[in-house]
């Protein structure tokens, strides 16, 4: 648009009355420009670049790539630009970025995703996880109030892996469901949404530990069933321990310190799992773990939401490409 056109355009919004500036507003805040969270992500990089080869501050502009302003570290001499080192390094088409984490905003599949942003199948792969890479630690800071703790397990998957498979390939049909290997999967969630998960070696209070060290407040009470492994893990951060015999009936106590909070959460996760995605290999879980934080959170999930979220991994928390 021509300046003299958007001049008037200006000078026409005095004369909306207040209903049409409401319509005009909400079209606005609808309106995601697609290159978005790539620019912003840019722009936040420019205001305070930080070398993610060894965390020097003196940075100097080194000229312009495919668009991208890049740098040179003056400490370690490395070039690199905004993207350098994250899991978003050497995506293409970050104007199809937004279009993309909006359809994970509704828990799209791959190939819908592919075709809305019209990329291949096996882009539409690499952008899921280097996007869930991006939020897979994405925990709640803290548990707070009244919070429950419980596992539920998962059978080892190697999906999509077609050679060096470390067991024989299962065969369809057969009732031996048992012998498979089961991935425990920990989660702790308050009454106010909060959640804290992690996949555990083992059954362990020290496991337990490493998850939730530092996330549950000292005066929260928090609800498990009885085990050894809670026991110590209560007695190591110091938390209000209310223990459920849930095998001899005892589900409730007091009225309010239950598991079902958490228990449907692991309904509810396990079928998004299985219900929409058929499963997922084992070594992608902690992503989806953190997908679907990300999609029960106090706040609805919304393309810019999940993109702040990013941005502020890569802001402060710089990976290694993948």
């Amino acid at each position: 648009m021509q300046s003299q056109q958007f001049q008037e355009v200006l000078n026409a919004i005095s004369l909306l009355t207040n209903q049409q500036k409401n319509i005009l507003l909400n079209a606005l805040s609808d309106r995601h420009s697609p290159s978005d969270i790539a620019v912003s992500i840019e722009e936040a990089f420019i205001k305070a670049p930080i070398c993610p080869h060894c965390g020097s501050e003196d940075l100097q502009r080194w000229g312009i790539r495919n668009q991208r302003q890049r740098f040179r570290c003056k400490d370690c001499h490395k070039t690199l630009n905004s993207f350098s080192k994250t899991p978003l390094a050497r995506l293409r088409h970050p104007e199809k970025w937004s279009s993309y984490l909006e359809g994970m905003t509704h828990s799209l599949t791959l190939r819908p995703a592919a075709k809305q942003c019209q990329i291949s199948l096996g882009t539409s792969f690499r952008w899921r996880h280097r996007f869930l890479q991006a939020i897979e630690h994405d925990q709640a800071p803290e548990l707070g109030g009244i919070a429950e703790i419980d596992e539920t397990f998962f059978r080892e998957s190697f999906k999509g892996q077609r050679k060096g498979l470390p067991r024989p390939a299962r065969k369809r049909g057969s009732d031996k469901k048992s012998e498979c290997r089961k991935v425990p999967v920990m989660v702790a969630r308050d009454r106010n949404c909060h959640t804290v998960d992690g996949i555990l070696d083992n059954e362990s209070a020290d496991e337990l530990c490493r998850h939730l060290n530092g996330r549950i407040n000292i005066e929260t009470v928090v609800c498990a069933d009885a085990s050894l492994a809670h026991e110590k893990l209560a007695r190591k951060l110091g938390f209000t321990f209310k223990e459920l015999v849930t095998s001899s009936g005892k589900r409730v106590l007091d009225g309010i310190f239950h598991l079902q909070h958490v228990n449907a959460y692991h309904g509810h996760l396990k079928g998004w799992i299985e219900g929409i995605f058929h499963g997922v290999a084992t070594k992608y879980l902690p992503h989806y773990l953190g997908w679907r934080r990300a999609l029960t959170g106090i706040q609805t999930l919304t393309p810019d939401r999940l993109g702040n979220k990013i941005m502020e991994f890569l802001r402060f928390q710089p990976l290694s490409a993948t």
